[in-house]
This record gives structure tokens, sequence and C-alpha cells, in this order.
């Protein structure tokens, strides 16, 4: 009971006094935190930076340049390339961003004005002056132009020659130098127009130089490609420049992904095979500029500029069946049968494939088939007859292409004369699989 009554009388006196605030630390900041300076003469960076961080002294001064570089603005030169190539808003800011960035990474002539710290943070101030910054971009920029100048006037040589890859490896480098400045006047005292136009210009012409010619053959064409003795033609093309790359997309085998035309300027591309039962083919050759600018080690941003539309060029083949005419002569014991049993399966195999039946004179290929029963062995209630048959495959023109023919096909029945009937009935199968497939597997190429 005696604890009861002291624990209830703090209790009250606690209600009566009321809970005690922690006083708030006031950071005492100096102006140059509290009120940014505002300066026509210098670039102002300022930034803090928490001690919790160990390396906050380095942090600071980083964020506080990366604050002075925000304040020097790119301005487009009448005179600069983006006036000259419309790449979109997109582009600019992307230019901008790079310019922001290397200008940290490459600033000099600024100073400390100041630092503080307190037990939390660490605070710098950096300056430059506009007036010298703008002296030490103009050395650059010289220094920029003269190189450049030399590598263009190496491309210009290069392009006289008609040596393209080096033309543009050099045009490249030339840009390349300049990247850093191409939102100002580049002029040369030795050129009327911009350097950086003048590459450009230089670079384009180099590209739509390239023109493809068929050194054989129709560009597009339509042709039959079906049977062994049907070779592709080779795909060769002249694109006029030695050495450079190209992408290849086809629809025939044995086609490389990628060729280099030769010292001759020629791209040669070879086919193996295709699907005969695909009816359009392709080839299409593509200057393969990305890989010629990676291997001039363009960067991302003048690879963007350099953007041209593709240059190809596309042979086109419209695959033609053959036309086919088929005439029989079929005779059960030497008499011409009523029904044509080898011919029906023949016209019904075909069009089930797809190919056109029609009379000889319109034909490509024209089947002739040729059969005959005789008479086998016979006793009291069971006859055979044989079957012999020739299928024969010629061209418009009389050459034999494909040739079958059996002799020992055996029919059964009550008379010579069913016999016969049962030996040509019998024999489809065979016929079909071993004939009919085995001409389709001629005209396929196997």
């Amino acid at each position: 009971m005696k604890h009861f009554l002291i624990l209830s009388c703090l209790l009250v006196l606690v209600s009566c006094t009321g809970i005690k605030e922690l006083p708030t630390k006031v950071v005492d900041y100096p102006s140059w935190i509290s009120s940014r300076p505002i300066s026509s003469e210098y670039y102002i960076g300022i930034a803090k930076s928490s001690k919790s961080n160990a390396d906050y002294q380095t942090i600071a001064k980083q964020n506080a340049l990366l604050d002075l570089s925000s304040e020097i603005s790119v301005k487009l030169s009448s005179e600069s390339i983006f006036h000259q190539v419309d790449k979109g808003d997109t582009y600019r800011e992307d230019y901008q961003s790079l310019i922001l960035v290397e200008s940290q990474k490459n600033l000099e002539g600024y100073t400390m004005v100041a630092s503080w710290e307190s037990d939390d943070e660490y605070c710098m101030y950096y300056q430059l002056s506009k007036t010298q910054w703008q002296k030490i971009r103009a050395d650059r920029r010289q220094k920029a132009i003269t190189i450049a100048y030399s590598h263009y006037k190496t491309a210009e040589a290069y392009s006289f020659e008609n040596n393209f890859i080096s033309t543009v490896h050099y045009a490249v480098k030339a840009l390349d130098a300049l990247h850093l400045h191409l939102n100002e006047s580049l002029l040369h005292p030795a050129l009327e127009q911009p350097l950086d136009i003048l590459c450009f210009q230089l670079l384009k012409d180099v590209y739509h130089s390239v023109n493809y010619k068929m050194v054989n053959g129709a560009e597009h064409r339509e042709m039959i490609l079906m049977g062994t003795n049907i070779s592709l033609e080779p795909f060769d093309v002249n694109v006029g420049i030695k050495n450079a790359p190209f992408k290849v997309r086809s629809s025939f085998r044995g086609i490389p992904n990628r060729l280099f035309s030769d010292e001759s300027g020629l791209v040669k591309a070879r086919a193996k095979g295709l699907d005969l039962y695909k009816e359009n083919h392709f080839v299409q050759f593509i200057l393969d500029w990305d890989s010629i600018l990676q291997d001039v080690n363009a960067s991302s941003g003048l690879k963007s500029l350099l953007e041209f539309p593709e240059k190809s060029f596309r042979i086109s083949f419209n695959v033609l069946w053959p036309k086919i005419a088929i005439n029989s002569t079929e005779s059960n014991l030497g008499e011409t049968m009523s029904q044509s049993i080898l011919l029906n399966e023949t016209i019904n195999y075909l069009k089930g494939n797809g190919f056109e039946i029609v009379d000889s004179n319109n034909a490509d290929f024209i089947i002739s088939i040729s059969s005959n029963t005789n008479k086998g062995v016979a006793n009291r209630t069971m006859h055979t007859s044989m079957l012999e048959y020739e299928f024969v495959v010629k061209t418009s023109t009389g050459k034999v292409i494909y040739q079958k023919q059996d002799r020992a096909l055996k029919g059964v029945q009550s008379s010579f004369e069913s016999a016969g009937i049962n030996a040509y009935e019998r024999c489809l199968d065979d016929f079909k699989w071993d004939v009919l497939k085995g001409f389709m597997s001629y005209l396929e190429g196997n």
C-alpha cells in the first residue's frame, strides 16, 4: 500500500510539470551557402556532402564542379553542323549533355573560393572566370581544327583515288577531333566552309557513291529452277568500291551473311540450293555502314550523326514450275486399254504436287509412258500376266532428263486378260514410289 501511494504521487507530479522539449540545433551556414552568389564574371559551383561518406571531400568537390559545369551553356552557332543536319531536338539535347559531361571532366582554370564544414556536413565553393574559360575553349577549338584539317585533307586525297575505306576512316577521324565543338563555327583559313560541314558532306558523297550494277543476268528474273542439270547462276554485283563489307540477306542456301567486295569492286555470292516450294526468292546486298564506322572507332554520337538511308541492292527471283505434258500408250496383251491406268496415276500425282498439265506445244517437260503385258504361266484355274513399262521425261528440246523402266510386275487372275489388268493395279504403289517420287526427287535436285 505504501509503494502504491508513492507511485501515485510521482504520476501526479509529472502530469503537473509536463515533458520538457529538447532544443533544436541551429546550423549557422555561411552566406554563400544560405544565399547562392550571382556573378556576371564567373561560373559558380557549390555543393554539400554528408560526412557519413568516408570520401566526403572528394564527393563535395565533384558535385561542386558539376554544378559549375551546369552553368556553362551550349549555344548553337548559325554555321554549326546542326543547322545543316536536322537530327531533331533529342539529338541536340543528347549532344548538350555530352558537352556538359566532357566539360566537367576537362575543366581547368577554376579556383576554390571557400570551404566550410560542421560536425555533419562539408561544403565547397568553386568559381571559373567566364573570360578565361572562353579563352581555354578557343585554344582547344583551334587545336582541334588544326588536327581535323590534316585528317580532312588526307580523306580528300583518298577520295580522289576512290579509296572508299580510307576516305571514311580519315573523315571520321576529322569529325572525331571536332566532336566537342560541333555546336560552334569551325572555320579553317584555307577553307571556304566550316570544316565539320565539309567532313560531313565528304562522307555523305562517299556513301552515295556506292552504285550497284549486275555483272550478268537480270535484276528481276523468272526462272525454272528444277532438275539436277539446272544450276543457279552466280550473283556477281559491281559495287564500285574495294574491300568493303556488305551484309547479305538471302532465301537461298549456302550464301554467307556477310561478304567483302574484292579488288575489282565486285561482290560475289554463290548459292548451293533453294526451297523449290517457295515461289519467291531473293538475294539482297546491303552496305555494312555501321561496321565501317565501328572499324574506324566512330563514337556513338558520330554514328547517330552519320546515319544515312540504307544503301542496298536486291535481286529477285520468281520461281516458275515447269509445265508438263503427258502422253501414254498402255496395252494389255498387245491390245490398247480403254482406261489408261498409269496415265491417270501420273496426272493425279503431279497435279496434287502443284504442277500444271498442258499440251505438248506449251510444255517444258514431256512425259511419255509406254506399257504392255505378256502372258505368263497358267493352270486349270489361274493365269498370270507380266507387265512391262517405260517412263521417259524429255525437255521441250528433246533431251532425255529422266528414265525408268520395269519388267517384273505380275498379275494373277482367272484369265490372262484379267491377270494383265491385275498387274497394272498391283504395280501402282511401286510406280508411285519408285517412278513418280523418283522424278520429283530429280526435280528437287536430289
